[in-house]
């Protein structure tokens, strides 16, 4: 037979040879085109390019001077020198070590970078660029998928959402989902409620600016609320608290238009029982307070100072108008609409539960910054030819005391001037324009840092929701800025690299100690693999006294301190250290730079100015001047008494902070999400290589697959392993037990064709690496192969079979039911019972498939509870004697209600009670048209008032023929009496006028009787011949003249037999019909009254239109009946 290409479940081509039982993921040889095997030739490998960074080639020829002569896929030769060092982009040295390649590897991607067939820089590379360009953006770093690597789209993609939400929080049976940022969220919130554990969660977001970090923080928040919710929206306020934030903490960067500058830890409480949200709360984390006084080209302060000038708030002007916003010519920030993004900061605050005095503080406190920023200086001598300063104008000073709430005399003086205290002595002492330019900035740095405290404080305030116990877990979402290598590195650098630091060794620490505690709790043997551990750059960095950042503390503290005395002590310190060094000819060239070699690589930072940014210290007559202020709120930022606090330096107050976090995070079980930013210009579908293979260095993951990859990658506990994979071996029978997991597993190794010799048995699991696990999927694959056919036979049969037993035993208990009859509440049961007792699943698979007398029971319930309705709608009708007018309008109306409910089927029981009913209901309605006809006879007394009449000036123009249209008339009327539109009806209707006055003997004919019988006949086969039938009769029985009498009872004869067999259908002329009848000859009244009743109420009226006198005598002899109401 040869080879065959199979697909797996999810689609991917592998590769069967059933002769041999091979199995294999390559294209073999035999199924190639001939151009594929050409391709395929030759030793394929990696070499250096200059835009894609690592592209396949093949090694075609190895010269005698030792290089190699390679050829890429698009026939380009490449050599690589004897010393296999090559140029790449940007200048950067790269190493080629001919890492080996697979080129039909190329063909497709792993959503797992552990699972790739080589493990080096390019493949990894090659297999996010691959992704990225088929809008797969998420990739896992191993199997425990506790790392995953998520790549900037800079579009949107329909991935998010609610219905992507529910569908990772609840994926459906057999679908393989790819790699998200919903399966972090939703793993972390598993782990918190049901792990064996720590419950509390972590997930660690880093990536530089730009990469997406923020998005990812708001897709977790998001996914969280979805599937949580909590009664007091706490999660909706965490999400309203971003906005807010965002204004006073992001700001324009090259190289991200919405950067945090601030770190931020976010812990989301959960009440494990109800699994619902109850709280929140959020730690920050080194607010960049420097880029307050001065941000370099191309770069912008904080957004709400935008927000604020443009809106032309607080008397503030154009952002061109302000130090602190002009220095760096960028006033708009890309696909950012200031005004609009004000509008939704001040919306936040409302949500969050701001007050109106509050939001004004925040925006007035930033104002008065911008216009203290604005504060310019000259030089003065003061006393001992001590150079002092002066305002150039005190405009911009006067308009910020306005806003702090301060003296302007006060606020000048504390920029101009600072006092010490020395043993009890204070001393002025008056500052030069350079000095007061940096008080200036000082005040304004700590003013607006802790206003950015006070509202995360205020914002933790409203997320507080219900209490937090001892019983809360969380899951916490740590936002924090990534690996940063700039051409110009300071202070701020040193900073967010030694947290990354930190960071970077949390992680290497806990997946090791994860990985090796795991092998000692199995018993496995194994090397002790040692990773790239960083705490000697660490110690370099933060362990006092002989740290950077303890130095740095210090120096600050000496009155004579500088960043040169700095650099010059921290270079004669750490000159022997590997990871430090400066250039020897630093000193010569007056630079301030140095290096450290950290985990992510070499980084150039220049201390000039590391001073002045690291302290975060305000003189104590500033601290004291806005404790005074007017301002309440002011006065919170500043408390009182606590002005002569030693001042902590950023590095230090930044060192606690993370202290704090470590320690907190170490409480947790940690899962990261890399971001990666794929290009510099932030633009859709640009992959730039060079600057994602930095970013994968800066964030460890080259490391975090090394690590995994060294291992056991994959495992599973000998239950899951022997469900699995007992399918492998095909026809093959096992001898030891199904439940004896553990022998049935080596048995499966043990009978299976292919080498799983690797595989490693623990105590309670099987351990294997990437290559057992492709050949274990394989093999299942083609198992499945077989097995499904004959599973789907056996549920072909059988799901039908267990669908038509499900609906007979629903059927049994309908019918059970409907015997009963009238028992509602049992009918009910029976038709409830029916989608749970067949259920969802065949529901779904047999759509219309119901027992067959469902929806008989579902209309005889229905015909049930509207006899329920109508009992009381009758029991209301009986309880009502002598009515009132209004009365009579609900009973009118109830009476309407009643006849709608008493047309429905109905029992030999029920017919009882309906006929009953019907009495009652027929009477109600003859006793209200009595009494409406008391109070309203004379509006229906005569024919004339009938509205359903022709208009008299259709009906004749002479006015004899006018006077007669309503009372007995010997001649043919010309019209009809009611206005016809059809004419072939029009014809019929005079033909009835004719037969009256043939009956009447008015007009000759032979049989009088049966024209009478032909008049019946005529007026019933339409509504609108009945209506005239009446009208003519009610005419030629009304004002007969004395001398005419017997044609006139003849009419009322005929008006008799008419009766008998129809009634008006115009509620009109019925009421005027009831009324004629008060002339009726010789006290008949009643009678004829009475035989209306019956036509009008009868079940069933069978026509007389045979036997005239049979008809006539019905009427004359009806007397008083069940109906009548009054003789």
């Amino acid at each position: 037979m040869g080879w065959v290409e199979k697909k797996t479940i999810e689609g991917l081509p592998y590769y069967y040879d059933a002769a041999s039982d091979e199995i294999t993921w390559e294209t073999p040889e035999e199924l190639m085109t001939r151009e594929e095997i050409e391709n395929n030739k030759g030793e394929w490998t990696w070499i250096p390019d200059q835009h894609e960074l690592w592209v396949p080639a093949r090694r075609v020829e190895t010269k005698g001077d030792g290089s190699v002569i390679c050829l890429t896929e698009e026939n380009k030769k490449i050599t690589i020198p004897k010393s296999r060092e090559v140029t790449g982009p940007g200048g950067r040295k790269m190493k080629v070590d001919f890492w080996p390649l697979k080129r039909s590897s190329l063909l497709h991607s792993e959503e797992d970078l552990v699972m790739l067939d080589e493990l080096n820089e390019a493949v990894i590379l090659n297999n996010l660029r691959a992704r990225y360009k088929d809008d797969l953006l998420y990739t896992w770093v191993g199997a425990a998928r506790s790392v995953l690597v998520a790549v900037n789209p800079y579009k949107r993609l329909p991935l998010y959402g609610n219905d992507q939400i529910d569908l990772y929080r609840a994926p459906p049976p057999n679908t393989k989902l790819e790699p998200h940022v919903f399966d972090i969220a939703n793993d972390s919130f598993n782990s918190m409620l049901f792990g064996t554990r720590t419950s509390n969660q972590s997930v660690l977001i880093s990536g530089e600016s730009g990469a997406g970090k923020t998005v990812a923080t708001k897709q977790c928040l998001s996914f969280l609320a979805r599937i949580s919710g909590s009664e007091r929206n706490v999660e909706e306020r965490v999400i309203a608290a971003n906005p807010l934030l965002e204004a006073f903490g992001n700001a324009q960067t090259i190289r991200n238009n919405n950067s945090s500058r601030f770190g931020k830890y976010i812990k989301i409480y959960f009440d494990p029982s109800q699994r619902v949200i109850t709280a929140a709360d959020i730690d920050n984390y080194l607010l960049e307070k420097a880029r307050l006084v001065y941000q370099q080209k191309g770069e912008r302060n904080f957004h709400v100072m935008y927000q604020l000038t443009k809106a032309g708030e607080y008397g503030l002007g154009a952002p061109q108008n302000y130090r602190y916003t002009n220095q760096s010519g960028l006033f708009d920030a890309k696909d950012i609409d200031d005004l609009e993004e004000y509008d939704g900061v001040q919306a936040a605050m409302d949500e969050l539960g701001f007050s109106s005095e509050e939001k004004d503080f925040a925006f007035t406190v930033a104002a008065g910054i911008l216009n203290l920023g604005n504060s310019e200086f000259s030089g003065k001598k003061e006393k001992g030819n001590v150079m002092g300063s002066v305002l150039k104008s005190k405009q911009p000073v006067n308009e910020a005391a306005r806003l702090f709430g301060v003296a302007e005399a006060d606020l000048e003086k504390v920029m101009n001037y600072r006092s010490i205290s020395v043993r009890g002595k204070t001393a002025v002492i008056p500052l030069d324009p350079e000095n007061a330019r940096g008080s200036c900035d000082s005040l304004s740095m700590a003013i607006y840092g802790r206003l950015f405290n006070w509202l995360v404080r205020k914002v933790n305030a409203s997320l507080q929701g219900d209490a937090k116990d001892s019983k809360s877990v969380y899951i916490g979402i740590l936002d924090i800025f990534g690996f940063e290598i700039f051409e110009q590195n300071s202070f701020e650098q040193l900073c967010i690299n030694y947290a990354n630091e930190k960071l970077q060794q949390q992680f290497n620490r806990t997946t090791f100690k994860e990985e090796e505690a795991l092998y000692v709790s199995e018993g496995i043997k194994f090397t002790h693999v040692e990773f790239i551990d960083n705490q000697q750059v660490l110690d370099m960095i933060e362990q006092p006294p002989r740290g950077i950042l303890p130095m740095l503390d210090d120096e600050c503290l000496v009155p004579e301190g500088s960043d040169t005395k700095f650099i010059n002590k921290v270079e004669e310190t750490h000159a022997k250290n590997p990871k430090f060094q400066t250039d020897v000819h630093r000193k010569l060239n007056d630079s301030f730079n140095f290096e450290i070699d950290h985990y992510a690589g070499v980084v150039n930072y220049n201390a000039d100015g590391f001073m002045v940014k690291n302290r975060d210290n305000m003189f104590f007559d500033q601290y004291v001047l806005c404790s005074r202020s007017s301002h309440a709120l002011m006065q919170e930022l500043f408390p009182k008494g606590k002005g002569n606090i030693n001042n902590v330096s950023q590095s230090k107050q930044f060192r606690g902070q993370l202290t704090e976090l470590m320690d907190s995070l170490a409480k947790t079980e940690s899962r990261y999400i890399r971001c990666i930013k794929p290009n510099a210009q932030q633009v859709s579908d640009k992959f730039e290589s060079p600057l994602v293979v930095d970013q994968l260095r800066y964030s460890g993951v080259f490391e975090a697959v090394e690590i995994r990859r060294q291992g056991y990658p994959f495992r599973l506990r000998y239950n899951q392993f022997a469900c699995k994979y007992s399918c492998v071996n095909g026809n093959y029978s096992y001898r030891t037990a199904a439940k004896d997991y553990k022998k049935r597993c080596q048995e499966i190794i043990d009978s299976a064709k292919d080498d799983f010799t690797e595989c490693v048995f623990g105590k309670t699991m099987v351990l294997y690496r990437t290559k057992e696990h492709r050949t274990l999927t394989l093999r299942r694959e083609l198992a499945l192969e077989t097995i499904i056919p004959k599973c789907q036979a056996v549920m072909r049969g059988h799901l039908p079979r267990e669908m038509k037993r499900r609906c007979y035993k629903c059927q049994d208990e309908i019918a059970e039911a409907l015997r009963v009859a009238n028992d509602i509440d049992l009918l009910t049961e029976a038709i409830e019972n029916v989608e749970p007792t067949i259920g969802p699943h065949y529901m779904k698979l047999f759509p219309g498939v119901m027992p067959t007398n469902l929806e008989r029971a579902k209309r005889h319930r229905e015909a049930l509870q509207r006899w329920v309705d109508l009992e009381a709608v009758l029991t209301r009708l009986n309880a009502v004697e002598e009515p009132s007018q209004g009365e009579l309008d609900e009973m009118q109306a109830a009476l309407a209600e009643a006849k709608t409910i008493l047309d429905v089927p109905r029992t030999s029981v029920q017919q009882k009670q309906y006929d009953k009913a019907l009495v009652q209901v027929h009477y109600m309605d003859i006793k209200l048209t009595d009494a409406f006809l008391q109070s309203n006879g004379n509006r229906y007394d005569n024919l004339s008032k009938y509205k359903g009449l022709r208009d008299i000036m259709d009906y004749a123009k002479g006015k004899k023929a006018q006077e007669t249209m309503c009372v007995w008339q010997k001649a043919k009327c010309k019209k009809t009496l009611t206005p016809i539109e059809d004419k072939e009806v029009q014809k019929v209707a005079k033909k009835l006028n004719e037969q009256i006055l043939m009956y009447a003997e008015l007009k000759k004919n032979p049989d009088p009787n049966g024209a009478a019988l032909e008049f019946l006949r005529t007026a019933m086969e339409s509504d609108a011949l009945k209506d005239e039938a009446y009208c003519l009769l009610i005419k030629m029985t009304s004002q007969v003249p004395e001398e005419q009498q017997q044609s006139g009872f003849k009419c009322w004869d005929l008006l008799g037999a008419v009766i008998t067999n129809f009634i008006p259908s115009n509620r009109d002329l019925e009421l005027i019909t009831i009324m004629h009848f008060r002339g009726a000859p010789g006290g008949l009244q009643q009678n004829y009254l009475s035989a209306f009743h019956e036509t009008k109420y009868a079940d069933e009226v069978r026509p007389n239109v045979n036997n005239l006198m049979a008809a006539i005598n019905s009427t004359k002899n009806a007397g008083r009946t069940r109906y009548s109401v009054r003789a």
